[in-house]
């Protein structure tokens, strides 16, 4: 079995909560309709949003009690984090044979799932090719160069899970502690690397408002679109229709 976790913003911290549910539906939609249907989600959440009755039993809505964040980046941050170790612990009781962390806004390949059942005793993948999409285009972008909080497949068997919500425990699970800049570095570094997934397996989509990219300082934003812009002249990505098939693919 393949998991999905996904932490949701709190509905006081959404600039449109209506769209923040609408794109989170649609990421589920994304990881639900898999080839292989031997997948779970799990949602953790301050508001549980409206559309849970519409899926099967196959997603799980966790809700936490303790209060939305302070709207600043690192508060925002921290709140995702926490609600990904709530996450984390109830997927180690689950004992699924992958676990993956997807941002709330973000789609994934319908193959994924079928993939990991194919190959068992993989480390798991890293996604470095993917597509980047603009809110409501008809177009979308595809990158060899890909990287966002939805790009790593990891194996349960390298994977200490949480048992509780204290600091050590997050430290010791590799996927809470590094995320997704670090995640494919560090298994490297223990021996046990990642693969490159061989095909275009998420979609980052962009530019709908509610971002986390959107919380960052200016400074850091500043620094962060230089970086694109060198990244983008290294490896630049072809703009494309939006295709039926991207779009049955992606639940887009």
């Amino acid at each position: 079995m393949l998991c999905f976790l996904m932490a949701l913003k709190s509905r006081l911290l959404s600039s449109n909560w209506e769209r923040v549910a609408s794109l989170c539906e649609s990421s589920i939609r994304s990881a639900l309709q898999q080839t292989e249907p031997s997948v779970k989600v799990l949602l953790i959440c301050h508001e549980q949003p409206p559309f849970g009755k519409r899926f099967d039993d196959r997603l799980e809505i966790i809700s936490v009690d303790f209060p939305p964040p302070s709207p600043t980046y690192a508060a925002t941050m921290e709140d995702k984090w926490r609600k990904l170790h709530i996450g984390m612990m109830r997927a180690g009781e689950l004992q699924p044979d992958f676990v993956m962390i997807m941002d709330a806004d973000d789609l994934v390949s319908n193959r994924l799932a079928e993939h990991t059942l194919k190959h068992p005793n993989c480390n798991g993948w890293i996604i470095r090719r993917g597509y980047h999409y603009r809110y409501g285009s008809h177009w979308i972008g595809w990158s060899n160069d890909f990287n966002c909080g939805t790009n790593a497949i990891v194996s349960s068997r390298l994977i200490r899970f949480p048992k509780d919500l204290r600091e050590d425990s997050r430290k010791n699970c590799i996927v809470l502690r590094w995320g997704h800049t670090k995640i494919a570095e560090k298994l490297a570094e223990a021996g046990t690397p990642l693969e490159a997934l061989p095909f275009r397996g998420a979609v980052y989509v962009a530019q709908h408002g509610d971002n986390h990219s959107h919380d960052v300082p200016l400074s850091n934003r500043l620094v962060n679109l230089i970086r694109s812009y060198r990244n983008f002249v290294r490896s630049p990505r072809m703009i494309v229709p939006l295709t039926g098939r991207i779009q049955s693919e992606f639940s887009l």
